[in-house]
């Protein structure tokens, strides 16, 4: 990378060399999914800034005003880095309503080309693969159409306590918010104890105490509120009968 920073620069502008680098990696070409953000990050420029300002890059095709007053879409690609033994991250987010995408740097802004270690994103993990962040062991719940073949892998990773859904046909792995989602997940178990509700937290540390299909389940709900959805009309939903869990037998019915 050549080494460069922006400061004080005025909106519109290009993304730097360095810039562009960074995000194409967490936008691998290799996976389809990920193609049209590459695209659009290539061709757009940066018109200006989101509401954290410095570092929240707002990505546009046309010159175009920024609502500030929208929520951040989900986030599509995340990932770490390291420069000078400082990390930063950087988070992409989906299109938004004005077919705008916002970048946002974490930690570290304006970034230099020098010494920048790509230490881990999500957008390269696959079936198999330890969690990228942590290199620990992940849940993964195969999620198969009516033919039996594998459409999605739901990854969840207790140590990292996150959570997201890989697609097999295109490569990309969307992350999902453990809040909505395990909203979802006690609904589907009729559990009602106000201290789970209350720390999305304690999911990752109950991940034992859920089956596939109670994963399924939560999934199917949690898609019909998502903004991100998954296609998920052709799911196989082939239940078993699996004991209850500690959590059912303490909580549920």
């Amino acid at each position: 990378m050549n080494q460069e920073a922006i400061v004080n620069s005025e909106f519109p502008r290009q993304a730097s060399e360095t810039e562009i680098e960074l995000l194409r990696w967490l936008l691998p070409h290799s996976s389809l999914g990920y193609l049209p953000y590459r695209e659009f990050i290539t061709k757009a420029q940066i018109i200006g800034e989101g509401r954290w300002g410095e570092g929240d890059l707002i990505f546009d095709t046309k010159l175009s005003t920024i609502d500030r007053t929208l929520g951040m879409m989900p986030v599509v690609s995340y990932g770490e880095f390291e420069t000078n033994q400082r990390a930063f991250s950087i988070s992409i987010h989906d299109f938004n309503v004005d077919d705008q995408l916002e970048v946002q740097f974490s930690g570290v802004y304006p970034v230099s080309g020098s010494n920048i270690k790509m230490k881990w994103c999500y957008s390269y993990w696959k079936s198999g693969d330890k969690c990228p962040a942590t290199d620990s062991e992940v849940r993964e719940v195969v999620i198969q159409d009516n033919s039996e073949s594998i459409i999605y892998v739901l990854a969840i990773s207790p140590a990292k306590k996150v959570l997201w859904m890989h697609s097999v046909q295109t490569g990309f792995n969307q992350l999902i918010p453990i809040t909505s989602f395990y909203d979802e997940l006690l609904r589907v178990k009729h559990i009602r104890d106000a201290t789970l509700i209350s720390k999305p937290s304690t999911f990752f540390e109950q991940v034992e105490n859920f089956t596939d299909d109670d994963f399924k389940k939560a999934l199917l709900e949690y898609n019909k509120k998502a903004n991100h959805k998954f296609d998920l009309s052709n799911m196989l939903q082939k239940s078993t009968a699996p004991k209850k869990s500690i959590l059912q037998k303490i909580f549920g019915r």
